[in-house]
């Protein structure tokens, strides 16, 4: 390998992320050192070249589908949930492990048993983060009703998990109109009725917008009420309420 190295920044998402291993690979078989970066490098090394890398769902798609196909499920799952998790260099340790299961000729469906390595074990941990995360979100969203007609909630979730909570709540309500909005990414998860889910990028509500959508509810009372009544104050114990329902998740819980 010579001393030249490749940084492709890409798009914060799967789509990016994937698109850049597309176009890095060919540039790693020339041997160049490639690293995958979600946001412009402020200081590069020397002999470093910076490529903006648009993202191309037909690369992506390819690169998901050798994935599925050549490596399994475990593999494209702990690699999905890398992809989407808040580490600084998930572009590149997704790129590291497939290199090392695919590169030579090699398909090593057994890649994430080798923990020894510090690019797998890192991928494991991710993978078990946004795992907790994800499901985690199945039982803390919260929909509110506006307007008698769409099921609203915000949700503010570290990793980049709102497309993955689509087959989850589609599955609940496929015969409710209902949105999910990331307050953090400015996303909104959308679910017309008897329809399929589609996702809104560069999504603000207004300020009135927002004041209606904090306005109570009667049943979101009741909620409140229900959840008061039942509580036995001589069993409480926050320490492992807390453990359980970690204090991030309570801002768009109204029983808190």
């Amino acid at each position: 390998m010579d001393y030249e190295k490749k940084i492709l920044v890409c798009e914060d998402h799967m789509e990016g992320i994937f698109t850049a291993v597309y176009d890095g690979w060919s540039w790693r078989m020339r041997g160049k050192a490639v690293e995958i970066s979600v946001k412009e490098p402020e200081y590069p090394d020397f002999f470093t070249t910076v490529v903006e890398v648009a993202s191309d769902h037909v690369k992506a798609g390819k690169v998901l589908r050798t994935i599925r196909e050549k490596l399994g499920m475990e593999v494209y799952e702990a690699l999905c949930y890398t992809a989407v998790s808040c580490h600084a260099d998930k572009g590149t340790l997704v790129f590291r492990v497939l290199w090392q299961a695919l590169s030579g000729r090699r398909c090593d469906r057994h890649v994430m048993e080798n923990l020894a390595d510090g690019d797998v074990n890192m991928v494991a941990k991710l993978r078990t983060r946004v795992w907790h995360e994800l499901h985690r979100y199945y039982g803390f969203v919260r929909f509110r009703e506006i307007g008698g007609k769409v099921l609203f909630s915000k949700i503010n979730p570290e990793n980049d998990i709102l497309e993955m909570l689509a087959p989850h709540f589609a599955d609940r309500f496929p015969r409710e109109n209902w949105m999910i909005y990331d307050e953090r990414r400015k996303k909104v998860l959308l679910h017309p009725r008897d329809g399929t889910c589609s996702i809104r990028k560069n999504t603000e509500f207004l300020r009135d917008q927002d004041t209606f959508l904090s306005e109570k509810e009667e049943y979101e009372e009741l909620f409140k009420c229900f959840c008061k009544s039942v509580t036995i104050r001589e069993r409480r114990n926050p320490a492992l309420q807390q453990q359980l329902l970690p204090l991030k998740f309570r801002s768009n819980m109204p029983e808190f």
